[in-house]
């Protein structure tokens, strides 16, 4: 953030909602960084901004947004004697720092029952992050040749979802081999490539594992705990269907969305139970971005009256757009 954000004021001598407080880095934000960059960051704003606060945290409010603009409103810059450090012995610190160390990723489950990962790198992280982490070598794993031509297939097919999306792995492997040529001539190739990639630093990740004498192929014990991790969760699911369906597993080949089988499903529910001449009129724009805002929240309570209000405005978006 280049320009000092605004105070945090309210608009009124005695505030008695979030929604008349004003102030922070952007006026207007959009998107998904809208609610980055205000005083309550939650998707659903509008459930929070109108709720009337008592006095006792009303009190605490005014007292608190001193303390916030004090913090936002200390400026900061690169140390530069660091980073002219860091730049002139990159080579060997990497070679100190990253080049064979092993990391552990703890895992915890959240209230929705997810099972996340957490440490300084992890595979929640940005493209970046997550581009530099592989399973290490274990010495206890043999080789086994079958196992290996399958974990190229494995490679071949994950690096071209990392540029653009397929409907099956197939799909995806006959790409990989009819465009490997533009990319594996040489880094600067596979860079150029990555440019127009919608993770290049996974694609170009992924790429570089599966070049032929690459140490990571090389070595049996990366691809080889790929697949045991495979199997182990479908043995721990106990149903091979759910495991195909998340596309843990291929079973036909394709990859499969959760949300876009449910908006047939949902499409066939409102033929039944709307007028045929509401129907006629909803059906057709029910898209998966819809679909997803209204099954996805289900876990963490979400209730009828936001679903409802989450279908308004995405109906009233596409009609008025059309």
């Amino acid at each position: 953030m280049v320009c000092k954000p605004v105070e945090w004021k309210s608009t009124v001598v005695n505030p008695t909602t979030l929604a008349e407080v004003r102030g922070g880095y952007l006026s207007q934000p959009t998107g998904d960084i809208y609610h980055r960059y205000r005083l309550l960051t939650s998707h659903d704003n509008s459930h929070f901004f109108f709720i009337k606060l008592e006095p006792d945290s009303r009190h605490g409010l005014l007292t608190i947004m001193p303390v916030i603009n004090k913090l936002q409103a200390i400026p900061f810059e690169i140390h530069r004697e660091g980073l002219s450090f860091i730049l002139n012995n990159r080579d060997y610190l990497e070679e100190c720092a990253y080049e064979g160390y092993q990391f552990y990723l703890p895992s915890f489950i959240d209230f929705r029952g997810r099972i996340y990962r957490s440490g300084i790198l992890h595979f929640h992280e940005r493209d970046l992050a997550r581009s530099l982490i592989v399973f290490a070598p274990n010495p206890y794993d043999s080789y086994d040749s079958e196992i290996d031509k399958r974990c190229r297939k494995i490679l071949y097919c994950s690096a071209p979802f990392h540029y653009k999306s397929f409907q099956s792995y197939t799909e995806s492997n006959e790409w990989y081999n009819d465009n490997k040529s533009s990319f594996n001539t040489s880094d600067h190739s596979l860079i150029e490539f990555a440019l127009h990639a919608k993770k290049p630093f996974q694609f170009i990740a992924k790429c570089t594992l599966s070049r032929e004498k690459n140490r990571s192929i090389d070595n049996p014990s990366n691809p080889r705990r790929i697949l045991k991790c495979i199997s182990n969760n479908e043995l721990l699911l106990l149903d091979v269907e759910l495991a195909n369906r998340t596309n843990l597993i291929s079973i036909d080949d394709k990859i499969h969305d959760l949300y876009t089988k449910l908006i047939e499903e949902l499409r066939d529910y409102l033929k039944v139970h709307l007028r045929s001449s509401l129907a006629s009129v909803v059906c057709p724009r029910i898209d998966r971005k819809l679909v997803k805002a209204i099954f996805m929240p289900l876990i963490y309570g979400k209730t009828v009256i936001s679903t409802t209000k989450d279908i308004h405005n995405s109906l009233s978006s596409l009609l008025t757009n059309q």
